[in-house]
């Protein structure tokens, strides 16, 4: 039979492997959660991204629309601007 001095040697070799071990889950344990909220985080950029993506196509299909009614508008504008001229010369010319 094992001396008292051998079996308590042996028990703390076993404390101290148990602590470290301890250590070693609670270094996983946060490590998994530091990870889930990256990954969360990933997630909400992605979307993020996605929603913006979308923003984006709609502003251009608006700026678009915007540019086509203004080439119409200023050709509005520059044919009555050359109807008024011709009124203001014809009525100067008289």
């Amino acid at each position: 039979m094992p001396d008292q001095s051998s079996l308590e040697a042996a028990l703390n070799r076993f404390e101290r492997a148990m602590r470290t071990f301890e250590g070693a889950a609670v270094r996983i344990k946060q490590q998994l959660a530091t990870s889930n909220t990256a990954t969360n985080e990933a997630h909400v950029l992605r979307e993020d991204r996605s929603r913006l993506a979308a923003e984006l196509d709609q502003n251009k299909a608006k700026l678009s629309d915007l540019t086509r009614v203004n080439g119409e508008a200023v050709r509005r504008i520059d044919t009555a601007m050359a109807a008024v001229a011709k009124i203001v010369e014809r009525e100067t010319s008289k």
